[in-house]
């Protein structure tokens, strides 16, 4: 059995097929320059503020390189995020600085940004993580306006911030992964948008000098994808296990590489997203806007089911677009019995997300520039999250949703 399903969050496997035929009528191209329009007419951007990249890690890679940054100017992130972006800093040859989250909504703690911001701040990344939108930037813009601010929305596709902007449009730069788990997928990829057009013909030259990604890594990015997508099954996971296996044993299944993971720069980075891959997002872009309003849905059942509980905290909200409902145990819950839950809830076909595992995910990969004990609450949070997933192709149902409830309650969570 396999109840969660953190993949594909969005691409239906219909979609996943007719992007295949797509991609085997040598359609890749008009699929290309298809994604770019839809997506233009989604953010209210012109096609020239887009750009693909092979993944969303990348393309804040090459924005850096755009801006022709020293090694002495300071990148700022939130100590809660994921090894990829920080390793990208490291690839600039940029320095970091942490600044830790809030609880209440896992985002980076505003207060705390303000007195982290130096002379040698060159760029903020704001992370709008599980979806839930960082509030601030609009602040941050007004108070250090020759700062660049980022907006991480590797988690995010339709959320709006109180005032009604939509996530992505606000920050100078917004960027989006297109990896596996993400809210669009092409099984990996990037987009970013340059908002801020003072910064256009910097970034469009580098641009310009990219090669696009190609070799066996395509092939095995649309195999991956495809086991991931077809062969899910709520009933039983035997076809998906198998499924990779079978690929683990061809060589043909699509893993970050632990040499990024350890913080060696890769092969073939950056480079433009090879134009096959974007054969699967015109289908998910069209229906964008029902899978989203499925996801508020399915939010919105969460919050009802777990808002009785006092030893929990959930951050999501119906009114927001989240790509995984995200839980943290509070200090009255020891960690044996959140090891207890987990344990349970896997050996019945609920294996919870595990984002994110560490201030810099995942747990034993490369730190660039943290210290310990430096961002306390994402340290704190890292250990004691789990997440369900926000799937609009596989929700739970009523019953799947009781079993969780009822796991909590045997192991003393009220």
């Amino acid at each position: 059995m396999a109840h969660f399903s953190f993949t594909n969050n969005t691409l239906s496997k219909s979609g996943y097929l007719k992007g295949l035929v797509q991609i085997m009528l040598f359609q890749s191209m008009r699929n290309a320059k298809k994604s770019i329009r839809l997506l233009a007419d989604y953010f209210s951007v012109l096609p020239s503020q887009l750009f693909f990249f092979s993944a969303g890690r990348m393309s804040v890679y090459a924005l850096l390189k755009s801006l022709k940054l020293k090694q002495t100017d300071e990148v700022i992130v939130a100590g809660y995020t994921c090894v990829v972006l920080t390793n990208a800093v490291k690839f600039a040859n940029c320095r970091l600085k942490y600044v830790d989250i809030e609880k209440q909504n896992l985002n980076i703690n505003p207060a705390l940004l303000l007195n982290a911001v130096s002379e040698s701040t060159k760029v903020i990344i704001v992370p709008h993580n599980f979806g839930i939108p960082f509030e601030h930037i609009k602040e941050l813009k007004e108070k250090f306006p020759s700062v660049i601010i980022v907006e991480d929305a590797a988690h995010c596709f339709g959320s709006t911030t109180s005032d009604g902007q939509l996530c992505g449009t606000i920050g100078d730069v917004s960027f989006f992964s297109l990896e596996y788990s993400k809210p669009l997928t092409t099984g990996l990829g990037g987009i970013m948008i340059i908002n801020n057009k003072d910064l256009l013909p910097n970034f469009t030259e580098y641009y310009k000098q990219l090669k696009v990604m190609k070799g066996a890594d395509i092939f095995r990015m649309i195999c991956t994808l495809g086991v991931y997508n077809l062969m899910f099954s709520k009933k039983t996971n035997f076809f998906q296990v198998n499924g990779e296996r079978v690929l683990r044993k061809l060589n043909l299944l699509y893993r970050t590489s632990q040499k990024e993971i350890d913080g060696e720069i890769p092969e073939q980075y950056p480079t433009k997203l090879n134009p096959k891959l974007s054969c699967f997002l015109p289908n998910q872009l069209k229906d964008i806007q029902g899978s989203n309003e499925q996801k508020k849905k399915i939010v919105s059942e969460y919050d009802n089911a777990f808002s009785h509980f006092k030893n929990i905290s959930c951050s999501g909200s119906a009114s927001q677009v989240l790509v995984r409902y995200p839980i943290v145990f509070n200090e009255k819950v020891d960690f044996s019995t959140i090891s207890a839950i987990k344990s349970e809830a896997a050996s019945k076909g609920y294996h919870f997300g595990q984002w994110f595992n560490d201030v810099v995910h995942p747990k034993g990969s490369y730190r660039y520039d943290y210290s310990e004990g430096s961002c306390p609450v994402g340290e704190f949070v890292s250990e004691r999250m789990i997440n369900l997933p926000v799937n609009a192709n596989y929700p739970l149902t009523k019953n799947e949703l009781e079993e969780v409830i009822s796991l909590f309650e045997k192991h003393g969570i009220n």
